[in-house]
């Protein structure tokens, strides 16, 4: 029952700890109404630093890392970096795509840890085929948050909180379906 209860506060924390990076981007960048660029500047050298620190977390736990919050985490580093070394060009990458460069990184994310890791893009280790089936549906989500956000592009709530939070709730649900890998247990 402890274990339990361990288990449940330390996926609430893992939880909340996960996108902390990315809701601190976006109140940064957005909270004022409008957004200069050196808002966006502040907000990707902020962000990516508790960005960064996210990453250091998650990647110590034993469990497979949630490959949204990865891929969240790699835009915001990535963003950072340019923003603290000054790389201009590539932050006009990220302007020119608006909210549709953080479903890029996810899904570049997805298609990497889903050819290369035995968890797939939900993160979770289990029947290959079931883990496979769940990752390529997690990755067509996300392909249509990327397009989604093309469409919808300066929309921020549409665009990109939404479409988050969706892809979020569907990550869990879709590792809950693939049922736990257990070692067989010997029978005498």
């Amino acid at each position: 029952m402890r274990r339990a209860a361990s288990r449940a506060i330390s996926a609430a924390i893992e939880y909340l700890l996960g996108f902390l990076a990315l809701a601190l981007f976006a109140y940064l960048a957005f909270s004022s109404g409008t957004s200069s660029d050196e808002q966006f500047v502040f907000a990707f050298k902020a962000a990516g630093a508790v960005a960064l620190a996210e990453l250091a977390v998650i990647l110590r736990r034993a469990a497979p890392a949630n490959r949204l919050i990865l891929g969240a985490n790699l835009w915001l580093i990535a963003g950072g970096m340019a923003a603290v070394l000054e790389q201009w060009w590539f932050l006009r990458i990220y302007q020119h795509f608006g909210e549709a460069s953080l479903f890029g990184a996810m899904l570049l994310v997805g298609v990497i840890s889903t050819a290369g890791s035995s968890a797939g893009f939900i993160g979770k280790r289990g029947a290959p085929d079931k883990v496979l089936r769940a990752s390529l549906i997690l990755a067509a989500a996300v392909a249509v948050a990327l397009v989604t956000a093309i469409h919808l592009r300066g929309d921020v709530r549409y665009a990109a909180v939404l479409p988050v939070i969706a892809l979020s709730w569907l990550g869990r649900w879709l590792r809950r379906m693939v049922p736990d890998q257990r070692p067989p247990v010997a029978r005498c």
